[in-house]
Parts: structure tokens; C-alpha cells; sequence
């Protein structure tokens, strides 16, 4: 994607910079001694110290960097190959330059620095105008103390990056100040709960700073992918600039600063690019019977047809990169440009539809600031009114029915674009992602125990599953994959009714026997075999980050069993029910025997599809509760014989 960039005429006085307070070679005793991390004992490799310092000049913001990185084990010296991403675009939007490094290691005491050569530090070419500055470090070993700094310089003066204080590695110090001019007004936008609760902050003529300390490193975590919503960061937007004009004398102008503003802004882009224009779209969809009983029913229609008629290729994005006559010669774009083709249809048949811009979820914003921050968006939805309900539309998931929407798109909110009334909206996408997990378990003719399933996955769960048995059935794998290896069972007449698109539901059927159970004279099974809590995710001691389930859903177990003739109950699971404070998730396991026939069932419930860290200790033992419930067997015995009496 392609990073753009808002211009704006602006002259302000090149102002000195301020120096750094961090200096190559100049260490302190604590980080000499460091040989681990007291909070994050395993990390390979530590940032000691981080420091960026921004000033304005000649039309450029520059950003002076230093890093100081140690390294801790020997799987650390993969931090001595540094890597910087930067956008340079056909114009050198950004670049970089001034970059000095050097190695420090310690022998004897004494201090042995390794500098950086030429051929060390080099710029390679990506794709969509970006590069990257890279770095390999010399003569690196366990307890060597790595330097650099660089200075990045941007035209973008519109929106500046600012600072990302949270990194791969625990950052024990790491600060950010910016200089800005009394001409220019700008919004700062901070993230993340160290920053929010324990910043460090200094505000004094114009210059400002932000100081973290002791950050735990960004791990890979279960149930959260989007890391980057909560990671320590702030960025800036500029709200207006001071002119200085003959007539009028000095004043302010504006930037971007209300919704109103900032929506006609991108409606321009798109307006630019034709896909504002009815006159295109009825002639390429003149012989298209798109007619329906409903609005419903029409949009359902133009979806399918948009969809199976236009390929979608490249990433999501708010921009276009062709106009409309070139997406529908071609019948290729963005995702973006198919659903503002798709927009122009509905628009075209009366149907009230526009684009509702949206930050997605790993893009970096948790929840929407209530400041115009363009930044804050990355991808489009569109909110058509079908039959006088709004009913959310994306096309970005290829083969999903008629309003899924892809689930880094389910969002609190947006902005809703109109001229002059765009606006920011909730949203709220209805759907029931629940999983029916239904088992018979009884003996066959053969004496084998046998239990037949049926597993019914409605919507986004249903849509996850389809996906798995289509690139299984592609490898001409057998569908036995999707579940763990056991040598005592076997898995056979597998049945696959996808019905997403009429039922909103897909189900599997198949059934399990267990060959070594023939004539034994006790037989121990798990009545509820499959959920995809048998087992807990959840093992590690702490949690950096919410637990992002995605989405609420609950997944309900129902197990009946025929207790086979010969044979009694020995033992079962008793009922049970757990929950968490705040209500997040709750479970519930009861049996029933009546006679012949042993009823099991369960539901486990999640209610609030986000928990916060601080409720990770409690969600921790939840699940290791559920999982070693689902695991308890039930155990059926052969009656005695009875004894003859003499």
C-alpha cells in the first residue's frame, strides 16, 4: 500500500536542535553488569536504551535515532541485523542518512569497539515505494553492546509517525521528544496501558517528551494477533497552521480538523477517480438482472454478481490506485475499488449506500479517537439501508455469503462518509458463530464401540471450517487431519453440508470406532470428545495483552449413550458450572442416567469476546477447569455373571 500524503502551504522558521542525551560508548554501571532481565529472565536480548528527538526545518521533520541494544544469550545475535522500514515513494517522501554503528564488547575489562564499515550498512528496495536501511554488526558475542543512530527525514508534515516505545525485546528506557514551532497545532494521539497509566511527560516551550521504562517485549500470545492496537505508541496529526497573508494579516488554517472536513476529503479521491459516476456503472450492468421481490433480495444479487464477475488482488486500503473505467475494463482491483464498484451498483438500482471508513483491527487502534485523525483508518465497509434496515457489505473475504463481514473488520465504530455530513457511527455486525457439537455412542454388531457425530458450525465458524476442508481436500488429504492422531481410533464416512449460503451453517458428520474395545470387559471413552477447549491455551504465568477471542460464540456438547446390553455404568462425570467475575465466560456440564441410556451435555459460553489482562489469572484457571472436565471419561463395565447357588 502505498503511503499517501496531504500537502498543505506552510513557511516557519528552521529552529536548533535539541541534543541528545544518550552518547555512543558512554555506559552506565547497571547496564554493564546486566545479565538478565528481572521482569523477562529468558530474553535473549535486551534494548538498554532508546531515544527519538524530531525538530522541524526547511520545510522537513527530522528524527534523530539512537538505539542500545545488549546481547544476552546466543539466540540474541539475531538483534545485530537491524532492519528499518521507510517509505521513499517517486518523491523521497522519507529517507535516511547519518547512520553510525559499532560493536562494544568487553575483554579483560576493557572496552573493545568495533565500528560499523560502508558495507555494513546498506538500503535495499522493496515494493509500493518502500525501503529499508539495514545493518550487520561485527564481532558480536553473548554480553556484546550494540549502538546505532540514523537520522530519518519526512515531507509528510500532516501526519507525523512519532514513537513506538514497546519492541520485539524488553526496553528497560525508552523516550521520545518533539519540538514543535508556535506556528503549527498539533494533535497527539497515545496508545497502550504503560502509556497511559505510567508516561513520564514534559511540556516546556514547545518541547515535548515522553519517557517509558521497563517494557515487557511484544510476544506472541494466544488469542491475540493484533498486537499492534495495544503496543506503547503516540503519533500527531496537524490541526491548523498559522498563514501570514497581506490582506488579512496573521491567522490560523485549517487541517483535516472536523469529520465534516475530513470525509469530503476522501469522497474527493474517490469522486477523482469516478466512482461517483452512475454513468459507467448502468452501462456495464445494463443487461444484469439484478431485480428482486426485496432490497434485500437486489443487493443479495448485485453482491454474488460483483463478487463472481470482478477479481479482487492487493491489500485492503482507503485509496484507490485505478479509476472506475479501469477496474471495469479489466475486472481486477482492490478490494477497495471493487466495493466502491459495488456501492455504484446499488446506488444505481436506488439503494442508499455509502463507504464507512474503518481502522482495522491490527492496524494500530484499539478504538477510535474522537479527534478527525485520518491515520486511524486503513479500510472500507460499506452501510447500505436495505427494506429500511443498514445492513454492513464487504467484499474483502472472496468466497463468503451475502454479509459476512471479515472479522479484523468487526470494529466499534467508523466514519461514515457523505459530503458534508460524514460522520463517526457505531457498528455493529449481528451474527450467531456458534458450534453444536451432537454424539451417539453405542456397540456394533462387531462389539466394537462406535460414536457418531455430527458437528454443526453456523456462520464465521462454519466459514473458518470450509476453508480448512477445502485446502485438506485440495492436498487430496483425508478429511482424519482435522483432528489429533490416535492410534486406538478410527475415523470413517465423512460428510460434508455446506450450507453457509442458504442456512448460514455448515456441518460435518462422521463417525469414530474403536477397534481395541471389542469383548473388553471394561470400556472408558470420552463422552465429549471435540471442543476446542479440550484442552487449555492459556499456560503462560502472565499476560501482556487482552485475550481477543474475535467474537462471542458458544459451542454446545450433547452426547447420548446407549449403555450396551451386558454391560452397566461404572463411573461418569457429575455436574459442574463455572464462570469468571464480570461475567466474560461462563461453562456448564450436567449427565443424566435413565436406564439404558446416559445423557451428556454441556455449554461453554463467552459472552465479552475481549478480557483484559488483569482478568488473565482468573480466565487461566476457567479454562484449565474446563478442559480437565471435558477430559473425565466415562466408564462402562461388563455385569458379573452370577453366582450359582449349590
Amino acid at each position: 500500500m502505498n503511503k499517501t500524503v496531504l500537502t498543505f502551504a506552510l513557511t516557519f522558521l528552521s529552529l536548533a536542535s535539541f541534543s541528545q542525551t544518550l552518547k555512543f560508548g558512554k555506559f552506565e554501571e547497571s547496564e554493564l553488569s546486566l545479565s538478565e532481565v528481572p521482569f523477562e529472565p529468558d530474553a535473549p536480548a535486551v534494548i538498554l536504551a532508546t531515544q527519538g528527538s524530531s525538530k522541524f526545518g526547511s520545510g522537513l521533520l527530522e528524527t534523530s535515532n539512537f538505539v542500545r541494544i545488549k546481547i544476552l544469550a546466543e539466540a540474541g545475535k539475531e538483534y545485530a541485523d537491524v532492519r528499518v522500514r521507510y517509505y521513499s515513494g517517486d518523491s523521497n517522501t522519507e529517507s535516511i542518512n547519518r547512520v553510525k554503528a559499532q560493536t562494544t564488547n568487553f575483554v579483560d575489562g576493557k572496552e573493545e569497539v568495533t565500528k560499523v564499515s560502508g558495507d555494513g550498512i546498506f538500503t535495499v528496495d522493496l515494493a509500493d515505494g518502500y525501503k529499508e536501511m539495514r545493518i550487520t554488526f561485527p564481532n558480536v558475542q553473548v554480553g556484546s553492546i550494540i549502538e546505532y543512530q540514523y537520522s530519518k527525514f519526512d515531507k509528510n508534515l500532516t501526519f507525523i509517525d512519532g514513537w513506538t516505545f514497546q519492541n520485539e525485546i524488553p526496553t528497560l528506557y525508552s523516550k521520545y521528544e518533539i519540538n514543535i514551532p508556535e506556528s503549527l497545532d498539533y494533535r497527539s494521539i497515545g496508545q497502550g496501558e504503560n502509556f497511559s497509566t505510567n508516561v513520564e511527560k514534559t511540556d516546556e516551550y514547545g518541547n515535548y517528551g515522553w519517557i517509558l521504562r521497563d517494557l515487557r517485549s511484544v510476544k506472541e500470545e494466544p488469542y491475540m494477533k493484533n498486537y499492534r492496537d495495544y503496543v506503547d505508541r503516540i503519533e500527531f496529526q496537524l490541526a491548523r497552521y498559522k498563514t501570514n497573508s497581506t490582506t488579512s494579516g496573521i491567522g490560523w488554517e485549517d487541517v483535516l480538523n472536523t469529520w465534516e472536513v475530513l470525509g469530503d476529503e476522501v469522497i474527493s479521491i474517490y469522486s477523482q477517480n469516478g466512482y461517483y459516476r452512475s454513468n459507467p456503472i448502468e452501462k456495464e450492468f445494463l443487461d444484469v438482472d439484478l431485480s428482486g421481490a426485496t432490497e434485500a433480495e437486489t443487493a443479495e444479487k448485485a453482491y454474488y454478481y460483483v463478487r463472481d464477475n470482478f477479481k479482487i488482488v492487493g491489500e485492503d486500503w482507503i485509496y484507490p490506485e485505478q479509476n472506475l473505467n479501469q477496474l471495469l475494463k479489466s475486472k481486477v482491483g482492490s478490494p477497495l475499488e471493487v466495493m466502491l464498484t459495488l456501492m455504484g451498483v446499488l446506488k444505481s438500482v436506488g439503494i442508499a449506500c455509502e463507504p464507512v471508513l474503518i481502522g482495522s483491527k491490527g492496524y494500530g487502534r484499539s478504538n477510535l479517537v474522537p479527534f478527525p485523525f485520518l491515520n486511524q483508518f486503513d479500510e472500507v465497509l460499506l452501510l447500505a439501508v436495505l427494506d429500511g434496515k443498514p445492513q454492513f457489505i464487504d467484499l474483502s473475504l472472496s468466497d463468503a455469503p451475502f454479509g459476512y463481514v471479515d472479522l479484523d473488520k468487526h470494529v466499534k465504530g467508523g466514519l461514515y462518509l457523505a459530503e458534508k455530513e460524514s460522520k463517526l457511527i457505531p457498528i455493529e455486525i449481528q451474527h450467531n458463530s456458534n458450534t453444536v457439537y451432537y454424539s451417539q455412542v453405542a456397540i456394533n454388531e462387531e462389539g466394537e464401540l462406535v460414536m457418531k457425530s455430527s458437528h454443526r458450525n453456523y456462520m464465521y465458524r462454519g466459514l473458518n471450517l470450509s476453508h480448512r476442508i477445502e485446502s485438506i481436500q485440495k492436498n487430496q488429504e483425508s478429511l482424519e487431519t482435522l483432528f489429533k492422531k490416535n492410534a486406538a481410533v478410527v475415523y470413517e464416512d465423512f460428510k460434508v453440508e455446506n450450507e453457509l449460503q442458504e442456512k448460514d451453517h455448515l456441518t460435518l458428520s462422521f463417525q469414530m470406532k474403536y477397534p481395541e474395545s471389542h469383548n473388553k470387559d471394561m470400556l472408558l471413552f470420552n463422552p465429549i470428545k471435540f471442543s476446542n477447549f479440550s484442552e487449555n491455551p492459556f499456560t503462560q504465568e502472565y499476560r501482556i495483552f487482552p485475550v481477543d477471542f474475535g467474537y462471542a460464540f458458544s459451542e454446545t456438547y450433547n452426547t447420548m449413550i446407549s449403555v450396551p446390553e451386558g454391560y452397566e455404568v461404572d463411573d461418569y462425570p457429575l455436574e459442574e458450572s463455572i464462570a469468571i467475575p464480570g461475567g466474560y465466560v461462563q461453562f456448564i456440564y450436567s449427565s443424566k442416567l435413565l436406564g439404558n441410556n446416559l445423557n451428556i451435555s454441556g455449554r461453554l459460553v463467552v459472552n465479552n469476546p475481549l478480557i483484559p489482562a488483569s482478568e488473565y489469572p482468573n480466565l487461566k484457571y476457567f479454562m484449565e477447569s474446563v478442559a480437565s472436565k471435558l477430559a473425565e471419561p466415562v466408564v462402562l463395565k461388563k455385569k458379573s455373571e452370577p453366582i450359582p447357588s449349590i
